[in-house]
């Protein structure tokens, strides 16, 4: 049977679709909302589960940050026959977004070294408009009016997102500007590969994100919202996922 290289998984112990996240803790936290959870053996501290929710397998994976991993990620349980992905998380965000919102990728332009690597130019590479449908009803459900739009991608959290020192906030700053002008809603490390990826590979893809960091202020959304907010986003991203077919 068919093996993952870095992930070590087989394809029969994984679901038709699947949940990328960043945080490996952010695994176990869903698996509470999943029967059957079967947390699969971890390799490179690439943690996966796979469960049950509303009658469908579902696997979650982990790949840490950035888009040469998240890829990796992707690329692997395609292979394995995974068809729908949704990657969630937090990113930076831009108005008319506020500190808590969920967003979802209407597309993505690419900054980053991996999203040409599947496609060539830097895109906009565009989210499947189904799984954004499915997305905006599970949230509006729970009584939420997510924000739906372009995002960007960046490898250089340092130098081009968030500085930390001088020249990374200058070049951050620049960029800023720069996203302002393209009216882009959100920016993380991994969307715009993963949409790319999706695209060549031909799978579905979409991303949706809570809000935690202002683009401007880069002031932080505080603990407890950010905890309020990841099981709204915990929960939309299920309900989407299984609603999308």
């Amino acid at each position: 049977m068919k093996r993952a290289w870095y992930l070590g998984h087989s394809a029969d112990a994984v679901g038709d679709r699947a949940i990328l996240v960043g945080d490996p803790g952010r695994v176990r936290r869903i698996a509470k909302h999943l029967g059957d959870a079967t947390l699969l053996p971890v390799t490179r501290g690439l943690e996966t589960v796979t469960g049950h929710f509303a009658g469908l397998r579902i696997t979650v994976a982990a790949f840490g940050m950035g888009a040469p991993i998240a890829t990796i990620v992707l690329h692997e349980l395609a292979d394995l026959g995974v068809t729908r992905f949704l990657r969630i998380g937090t990113a930076v965000h831009f108005s008319p977004a506020t500190p808590g919102d969920l967003m979802i990728s209407s597309d993505a332009i690419g900054f980053d070294g991996t999203s040409s690597a599947y496609v060539p130019g830097n895109g906009p590479y565009p989210a499947d408009p189904a799984l954004v449908a499915a997305l905006r009803m599970a949230s509006m459900a729970q009584g939420h009016v997510p924000r739906t739009g372009r995002y960007a991608s960046y490898d250089a959290f340092y130098r081009d997102v968030f500085g930390i020192d001088d020249e990374g906030r200058n070049r951050a700053e620049i960029n800023r500007r720069k996203l302002i002008r393209k009216s882009i809603l959100a920016v993380d490390m991994e969307t715009s590969a993963l949409l790319a990826a999706a695209q060549a590979l031909n799978v579905t893809c979409a991303t949706v994100c809570l809000g935690t960091v202002d683009a401007l202020t880069q002031e932080s959304l505080g603990p407890d919202e950010t905890a309020r907010g990841e099981q709204v986003l915990f929960k939309t991203a299920l309900d989407g996922l299984v609603g999308f077919d």
